[in-house]
């Protein structure tokens, strides 16, 4: 077997002569183990190999979440005949002790987690995965790869299952520092393919992690490590599989979400193409994971502020929505999804053209979410307030107190009387009002919005203090004052404090 290739000669020159490599000059030494056969899996230790048999097959451990990969590939171990009799003992309480091997439950639990994943259910899926890290770990040891194997795939399943940065941060790094800590051996080619494929996936989780977490520089580092070891894998010429193709465009996506959030839009803009073209090349012209493409190059080409492009932008929406179509049934939620962002682009334009496909891509959009969710769910409502936006900014007002209306009342069946959200519709209704002139009834409905906030947040809130100053300007007015002192709350208002002394 021949040893890994390196990025520098001096690299080459100190390992290559006892078959360790130094992968990408990370710091993580990898040992080539010439062999006669072809295993995937590393050697054992002897009281662990003994457990085994020698005729051992391999299976992708993967998933199809999100056109994504969970692991890479495990042994099929065949339990022997005495050990399925003797798995399951019957103590004399009543109760069966499952005595099964560790070897030959992880497969099973791997089984378990690929199925929950598959159909979506998270927290099963979650459960079986972290099973699976305790299983390797009884079955690998606590140095071998195969452990941080199972724990960047726990890494990745919270990250991408659950979005939670801070758990894959964690279980990513145990997985680098098991890397970093020893001497890992590959028999085989294909063994240090699938072990260079958990690296990649790996870094790419750290990366992904620290730029939710907003900690860009370590965020860099680490993709560009993940970029690093992905060129190091195809050195080997292994055929690449679905879930190195997509890695590699999670990583390029993950490189323009990363520079779009330090203001980069030019370098972001880059890693988009980039990533676009990999999945045309990979999946075709219309494959649906161009969507989330497109949708963020616009939103890209938007952040650019006073130097934007809104018709480029406009154009990608529309790219990602002629792809919805061509994926899905016209009525489901990705066309609506898709529909919505395309109106909101275009309610960004000047012209009344603009205006009238954003309404009509609007009114779609709702049409689609009325039938599915019906008129009491969040996206319905969503659609609902960005209409009533358009509607308000083209100037007909008293149809978006009408739509306006509605979408109080569906907010109170949602989330209740008292809800944040409520409140803020109660205070864009009152902006309505006092635009029109009626000072009277806006003042109502902001001081309605005052007593959510209040209740909410505290008095002292900034929300509160900001609708407590537009009343106090409405109370300005001599005849919204005269009025104010007339009502019981206004006299409680002018009512001297309470003294237990009596003058």
């Amino acid at each position: 077997m021949s040893t890994e290739s390196d990025y520098s000669d001096s690299e080459q020159s100190d390992h290559g002569s006892g078959g360790k490599a130094d992968v990408g000059g990370l710091g993580l030494a990898i040992v080539d183990i010439p062999t006669g056969n072809d295993s995937s899996s590393p050697p054992l230790s002897p009281a662990k190999s003994r457990q085994r048999s020698d005729s051992e097959s391999d299976h992708s451990f993967s998933d199809e979440y999100s056109g994504s990969e969970l692991s890479t590939q495990r042994s099929d171990r065949t339990p022997s005949p005495t050990r399925q009799k003797k798995s399951k003992v019957k103590l004399k309480d009543g109760t069966t002790l499952d005595l099964t091997p560790p070897e030959d439950l992880l497969p099973n639990a791997e089984k378990r987690a690929r199925r929950h994943i598959k159909h979506e259910e998270v927290s099963d899926a979650i459960y079986e995965l972290t099973k699976c890290t305790a299983l390797t770990r009884l079955v690998y040891g606590d140095d071998n790869w195969k452990l941080a194997e199972s724990h960047t795939n726990l890494a990745y399943a919270y990250l991408t299952l659950k979005n939670l940065p801070v758990q894959a941060q964690y279980h990513a790094d145990i997985a680098k520092n098991i890397m970093l800590s020893g001497l890992h051996t590959s028999d085989s080619s294909s063994s240090k393919a699938e072990l260079l494929l958990m690296l990649v996936k790996m870094y790419y989780v750290l990366g992904r992690a620290f730029t939710i977490l907003k900690k860009y520089p370590e965020s860099e580092q680490n993709l560009m490590k993940a970029e690093k070891v992905s060129d190091e894998r195809k050195k080997l010429g292994r055929s690449e599989g679905t879930e190195k193709i997509d890695l590699d465009i999670k990583i390029a996506i993950a490189m323009a979400k990363l520079f779009a959030n330090q203001n980069k839009q030019a370098a972001s803009q880059g890693y988009y193409e980039q990533a676009m073209k990999k999945v045309e090349k990979n999946y075709g012209n219309d494959s649906m994971e161009l969507i989330a493409i497109y949708q963020d190059m616009g939103k890209l080409e938007q952040s650019k502020g006073k130097h934007a492009d809104h018709d480029k932008a406009t154009e990608s929406y529309l790219q990602a929505y002629s792809i919805s179509l061509s994926n899905y049934d016209g009525q489901s939620e990705e066309v609506a999804e898709a529909a919505h962002k395309l109106a909101l682009a275009y309610s960004e334009g000047v012209t009344v053209e603009a205006e009238t496909a954003a309404e009509r891509y609007l009114d779609e959009s709702l049409g689609i979410r009325q039938v599915l969710y019906g008129p009491h769910h969040p996206k319905t409502i969503s659609s609902q307030e960005s209409l009533c936006k358009l509607m308000i900014r083209t100037e007909r007002q008293e149809d978006a107190l009408s739509l306006l209306k509605t979408i109080i009342a569906a907010k109170n069946a949602t989330y209740g009387d008292l809800s944040e959200e409520v409140g803020e519709s109660y205070k864009l209704y009152g902006s309505i009002l006092l635009a029109q002139g009626e000072m009277e009834k806006a003042l109502r409905y902001f001081k309605k919005c005052h007593t959510i906030q209040s209740n909410l947040f505290g008095a002292g809130h900034r929300k509160s203090k900001a609708t407590q100053q537009t009343i106090d300007m409405l109370l300005q007015s001599p005849i919204l004052a005269a009025k104010e002192g007339q009502t019981k709350a206004g006299q409680l208002k002018r009512r001297p404090r309470f003294s237990a002394n009596v003058k």
